[in-house]
């Protein structure tokens, strides 16, 4: 079977025949490792980065044997393609030391019928099979390492590497921040031993575990362009599983805006939403729903019909309502037609992916309380839900527009099966957005003591960083923009509207001070560093010869004592 030298995520799921593609994040532990290198017989590698790379390797074979039985493992042969993702999956991971270590792990039998393909075989790669006795043995406790949390993908889903900025550091910092809490936090399923206890499960093609919890961000062919939250165990899970959810043993509740897209949309056109946006006359609402943001994602009517279709097809109706369904949106949709296939999704993704960044800062970051977003709606312990929701309206406030009743629900529970409103008739001037002080109290139980310091807001290290750079072939050149900070009112196609203007806060202002206290300090160093290095190479490398060193200084000295001189007159 020919398989695509790249598969975007997920893809291989849907087709049982298909490879799946190597990993490069499983790890199992320095103790299980080097006893399973000594149970197989493998000899030790030369260096650190073969070690890590047998490791990653070998921990992905006995996770596939075991949850994707009888599946072959596709990888590639060719230096280009593991040079492009040398951001995302470590340096060790070059063609060299992969080609090295396969070849190892089918000389002792662990991988078995390998099928090497030249480099160039257009549309196929190398592939193995795991040997089925390694799933003969109880899985070994896994872990999945963090590794890149700020993911760049192009226009066909491919990883593509990129010079960092400040705002994408800032960006790291924050899920650094956000990750750090949720890593220290006790996640448990109710009426799941299993999963409770951390192990993994195959669940509809999904790798679940409760330790499953470092968030990464996606962006989708630039920096404002999706950037939605992904990696973590209960995006993978169903609404009805959620709800069983424990963090620390707490019962939890779930908390989503209602009609967001559709709202932004209505926003950004300057006309009012009336009653709900996916009730369309002859197809269910879920259909509906699902339909609206097909067809705005969509970059023309064609691609919008086709992927529509290929919708009501999977839900076991005719292929040939698709356009009877397109039809009956804009008819219920007049208002904002002009926005269909529009290809507008990704920006909107964009902005509630900001969003939803804002509510974690807050909720996370600063108060400590665990939050877990599921792109538009978030799950908190149950006595913090008031909390929540009046971050999630700050939000709204500061990224949209005007909080309207109804703007955010509280998901139905499993004896509910309808969604129950937190009505706000009363629109908030006063919302909160970051509190001035720290220690503001909490108006339900006090959760736990946050860590208080200024970086809630940004990385003051942020704009020294020097990470190693990425190879030339490697490196997009894509500007970074700030997060907006503005309502959707103002973005392209409409007039802009001014939004509320505050007083910065105490904090923010001393965080601020301090940013520019520190970059002006790292601004002075790297002047004098590079007036030294402009020193040395007037002065050229003469170690030996040291009298005509000092001399040669001297002389340089003198001149620009002279040129000071003169342009002080």
């Amino acid at each position: 079977m020919v398989i695509p030298a790249f598969s975007k995520n997920g893809e291989w799921r849907k087709d049982p025949k298909r490879h799946r593609p190597l990993g490069f994040s499983w790890r199992l532990g320095e103790q299980v490792f080097m006893a399973l290198v000594h149970l197989l017989g493998i000899e030790p590698m030369e260096t650190v980065f073969e070690m890590e790379v047998l490791e990653a390797i070998l921990a992905d074979a006995i996770m596939s044997a075991h949850l994707h039985e009888g599946r072959r493992v596709s990888y590639s042969r060719s230096r280009d393609h593991w040079v492009k993702r040398s951001r995302y999956t470590g340096r060790g991971f070059s063609r060299d030391i992969i080609v090295k270590v396969v070849d190892l792990l089918v000389r002792h039998g662990v991988l078995i019928a390998h099928d090497r393909r030249p480099v160039g075989s257009l549309g196929v790669q190398s592939s193995y099979l795991p040997n089925p006795m390694l799933a003969a043995f109880e899985m070994p406790p896994l872990s999945k390492r963090r590794g890149e949390s700020i993911i760049l993908k192009n226009a066909e889903g491919e990883l593509i590497g990129y010079k960092d900025t400040a705002d994408t550091r800032n960006k790291r910092y924050v899920l650094e921040r956000i990750n750090d809490v949720l890593e220290r936090t006790k996640f448990s399923i109710a009426g799941d031993e299993e999963l409770s206890d951390g192990r993994w499960r195959n669940i509809d093609g999904e790798l679940l575990s409760t330790k499953q919890v470092a968030l990464k961000r996606v962006f989708n062919g630039g920096w404002t362009l999706g950037g939605r939250f992904y990696g973590t165990f209960w995006q993978t899970m169903s609404g009805d599983a959620r709800r069983n959810i424990l963090i620390d043993g707490k019962a939890t509740i779930e908390v989503d805006y209602d009609c967001l897209h559709a709202r932004m949309i209505y926003v950004r056109a300057k006309k009012k939403l009336v009653g709900d946006p996916y009730i369309i006359e002859g197809f269910e609402r879920k259909i509906a729903k699902r339909a609206f943001f097909v067809i705005i994602n969509a970059d023309g009517y064609l691609s919008a019909k086709g992927a529509v279709a290929d919708l009501l097809e999977e839900k076991g109706l005719p292929r040939k309502l698709a356009g009877k369904l397109i039809d009956a949106m804009k008819k219920r949709h007049r208002a904002v037609e002009e926005y269909f296939h529009s290809g507008l999704g990704l920006e909107l993704q964009n902005l509630d992916a900001n969003m939803a960044e804002y509510v974690m800062r807050v909720m996370t970051i600063q108060k400590g309380v665990p939050c877990l977003p599921i792109h538009d709606s978030f799950i908190v312990p149950k006595d913090q839900v008031n909390n929540l929701v009046r971050t999630m309206k700050a939000a709204y406030e500061r990224f949209v527009g005007r909080v309207s009743a109804g703007v955010c629900q509280i998901k139905s529970d499993a004896k509910s099966a309808a969604s129950t409103s937190i009505k706000s008739d009363t629109y908030f001037s006063e919302v909160l957005h970051l509190p001035s002080s720290f220690s503001a109290s909490l108006s339900d139980g006090k959760y736990r003591t946050p860590e208080l310091d200024a970086s809630i807001l940004q990385n003051p290290e942020a704009s020294a960083l020097d990470l190693q750079p990425m190879p030339e072939v490697d490196v997009v050149e894509l500007t970074a923009p700030k997060s907006p900070e503005v309502r959707v009112e103002a973005l392209k196609g409409t007039a802009a509207v001014q939004p509320i203007r505050r007083a910065m806060p105490e904090f923010l202002r001393k965080a601020e001070e301090e940013r520019l206290r520190v970059y002006a300090e790292q601004r002075e160093e790297k002047h004098k560093r590079a007036e030294m290095r402009l020193r040395r190479h007037r002065t050229g490398s003469m170690p030996l010869d040291g009298s005509a060193f000092i001399q040669t200084g001297q002389t340089h000295l003198a001149r620009r004592e002279t040129a000071i001189t003169e342009a002080a007159r």
